[in-house]
């Protein structure tokens, strides 16, 4: 159990590696211009937010206590941003992130998937984006009662550990989409076969989790963990049923 959890993490430095080469940086180029466009634009509004907020809330001859508040500020961004910044920027980012996938699926051995021009780049995106709300509707689901648990005295102890492991469970199923999905497997199927490999999912978000909480690092994060989570399941998935053909004189 414990060799797989760090076999988990691996992965993720693997997928720094792949996405590294040559022939893979162009589909890893997308998603970090989406990461770097949504990173720009939250930091832009939220600091401009601050600014307004101290202006409103602060008293005449109180605006020396904004060099006070700014640290706090600081911390509390930091915070939704790892909550949040994986899922929007994964939300946007969904169809480039498809087809990183299928070209890793390729490399580890894959069959490719069928031709079908816009059209099916069409629905292969609608599919991710639906895959990613799923997901987010999955995640506040069990939140809510976690965000209760941190008010309870005593048993708030464990919230933060609670929130850990979480959090690292929903980046694992976050990533392990792309190549399930391309496998025909639904979201209640991802889940299962996600939990078949429970710690090296749990090694592989939490790595995930922590490259996300770093500046500039987390940019490029969002492909590297595409990557490190199609080889995760293309090579430790091996009962895991290929894409879905439709039956013969099916219609």
């Amino acid at each position: 159990m414990i060799r797989d959890f760090f076999a988990g993490m691996g992965y993720l430095w693997g997928g720094f590696r792949t996405i590294a080469r040559p022939g893979m940086r162009r589909y890893a180029a997308a998603p970090v211009l989406v990461s770097l466009v949504v990173f720009v634009a939250l930091a832009a509004l939220l600091g401009w937010g601050f600014d307004a907020w101290m202006a409103a809330l602060l008293p005449g001859g109180w605006d020396w206590l904004e060099w006070l508040l700014w640290p706090l500020f600081a911390l509390g961004i930091l915070l939704v941003w790892v909550f949040t910044y994986v899922h929007l920027t994964n939300l946007i980012g969904a169809p480039f992130n498809d087809l990183l996938a299928e070209r890793v699926l390729v490399e580890s051995g894959g069959a490719p998937p069928p031709e079908g021009g816009w059209s099916q780049i069409l629905r292969e995106g609608v599919r991710a984006v639906g895959n990613t709300v799923a997901v987010l509707v999955y995640s506040l689901r069990w939140a809510v009662p976690l965000l209760l648990l941190t008010f309870i005295p005593g048993l708030n102890v464990a919230a933060p550990v609670l929130w850990l492991v979480f959090n690292a469970w929903l980046l694992a199923l976050e990533y392990a989409d792309y190549p399930l999905a391309a496998r025909g497997l639904a979201f209640r199927e991802q889940r299962a076969v996600v939990a078949g490999e429970r710690p090296a999912a749990l090694g592989f978000g939490l790595a995930a989790l922590l490259v996300t909480s770093i500046p500039v690092v987390n940019l490029v994060a969002m492909p590297a963990a595409v990557a490190g989570a199609t080889r995760l399941f293309a090579e430790r998935g091996g009962s895991i049923a290929p894409r879905a053909e439709a039956p013969q004189g099916a219609g």
